[in-house]
Formats: C-alpha cells, structure tokens, sequence
C-alpha cells in the first residue's frame, strides 16, 4: 500500500508538469536536453519533494484510500464494537504507513526520477518555460494550491476506480480461477 501511496502521489506531481508542458510548444527531436541544474531548478520552484513528502505523510488522505479499498471488500459487515476497532485498525496502519523514517532516501529517489523522467519528454526550451512561469506569483499560486486540488480530486475519484475494480475483479476472478484450474490438469 505505501508503494501504491507513493506511486500515486509521484504520478500525480508529475502529471502537474506534463499539464504544462502542453502549454509549451512541442520543439523538434533534436531540441537540447535539459542540464541536471536547470531541472533542479524546476524541482525546486515547483515544490516537488516538498508536495511528494506531504503528501505521502498525510494520514487523512491514507486513512480514506485504506477505508475505500477494504469497503469493497467482501464480509464487510461489522456490527458497531467492529467498527470502532476496525477504525482504529486503520488509524494505527495509516499512521505506521506514512512515517518519515526514511525521507532523505525517498527524496533522492524522487529528484532522480523526476529528473530521468522530465529528460525524456521535455527540452530545455520547454524546461526554462516551465522555470520562468512557476517562478511568477500566479504559478506559485498553483503550485501552492495543487496539493489540495489533488487531494480533493483523489478522494472523489479513487472511491470510483476501486469500485470499478473490484467489480471488474469480482467477474474476472472464477473465470482466471477457471482457466489456471484447467492449466494444471492438463497433461
């Protein structure tokens, strides 16, 4: 689940750059690659280790995505002594989920990969743009409210995609069993 937080929230503050870059011109294949100093300046005035670190320590946020995810699970009935400690399952989860023992490692990981990932899809053109409108007081605005924007649309959304998938799992579950079941008395 921590893996899944954090791929989710890396997805997500990536997508924030690759909206801009639509903005951008598309310049041809043979545009420079960005220097590793202008993309630290990217990281750094978009707030990407900053927004990664909050958002993977936002319990709220881990509490609501473990709550949705063991909602659609079967056998959910609790009476209200089960619901209670049920909740405090989850809190005590969430919380040991989203510890901070291991920021420093994690945030390389993140300013590495943010920095492979922006070298493949953007130029230095587009990179010195995004530089030069995030640095502005209207693209620090965004940047500053992208957090809860994202917050907010993750916790309306992810109830559907867990709903959608354990549905599509449910009907395709017997029918996979089904399958690996015959596999094995082949001969």
């Amino acid at each position: 689940m921590t893996s899944l937080l954090k791929s989710s929230a890396f997805a997500i503050t990536l997508s924030v750059s690759a909206m801009t870059a639509m903005v951008v011109p598309t310049l041809s294949a043979q545009a420079a690659v960005p220097t590793d100093a202008s993309l630290m300046k990217l990281i750094k005035v978009t707030k990407i280790v900053e927004t990664m670190n909050d958002m993977s320590s936002d319990n709220e946020m881990t509490e609501e995505m473990m709550k949705t995810m063991l909602a659609s699970m079967p056998n959910n009935e609790l009476n209200a002594a089960q619901r209670k400690r049920f909740d405090e399952i989850i809190l005590k989860y969430s919380k040991e989920m989203t510890k901070r023992d291991n920021v420093e490692g994690i945030n390389k990981q993140i300013v590495n990969m943010y920095m492979q990932s922006a070298k493949k899809h953007f130029d230095q053109k587009e990179v010195d743009a995004q530089i030069e409108f995030y640095s502005t007081e209207v693209g620090q605005s965004i940047i500053d409210k992208q957090p809860a924007m994202m917050k907010d649309y993750m916790a309306q959304i992810m109830p559907i995609i867990m709903e959608s998938t354990m549905k599509k799992m449910q009907e395709v579950m017997p029918k996979m069993a089904a399958d690996l079941k015959a596999l094995t008395s082949e001969k």
